[in-house]
């Protein structure tokens, strides 16, 4: 029963992120000193913690690719309360500056304590990611 409240909790969370476009959302269930890790060499790369660079991050994605929307496609939980993995696979879509799509997918693993998420590692196909950037770069520029 607790595995299907979370992955309905996340389900939800994800729609109303993907709706509104309001990542402070995501910031809102962090635990303060949240570790966040964004994998590869692009400017989303991170590896921070606290809710403050958190919150930072989000909105330099947002900005950088305005429209982003991130739609989980499959949601994992294992674990209990004081101990909870949600693996999240995400379709990633924007429209670029030159209007050109933007698509991509990745996976999301968090770490839940007593609702408050703790840890937050993400992995995205960095190639495609990179090919996106540099054309929004070069609309831009």
């Amino acid at each position: 029963m607790y595995h299907t409240i979370v992955r309905a909790k996340v389900r939800r969370l994800w729609a109303r992120i993907a709706e509104t476009g309001d990542y402070r959302l995501a910031v809102a269930q962090a635990a303060p000193d949240v570790r966040f890790r964004f994998v590869g060499d692009s400017s989303f790369g991170a590896d921070l913690r606290g809710r403050d660079e958190f919150a930072r991050w989000f909105a330099q994605a947002a900005e950088t690719l305005p429209g982003l929307r991130l739609r989980p496609t499959e949601i994992v939980v294992k674990g209990w309360p004081w101990n909870t993995t949600v693996v999240v696979r995400l379709a990633v879509s924007a429209t670029l500056a030159d209007c050109s799509a933007y698509t991509n997918e990745g996976v999301q693993w968090v770490r839940i304590r007593w609702g408050r998420m703790v840890d937050d590692y993400v992995l995205e196909d960095t190639a495609r990611l990179a090919a996106a950037l540099e054309r929004q770069r070069a609309a831009a520029g």
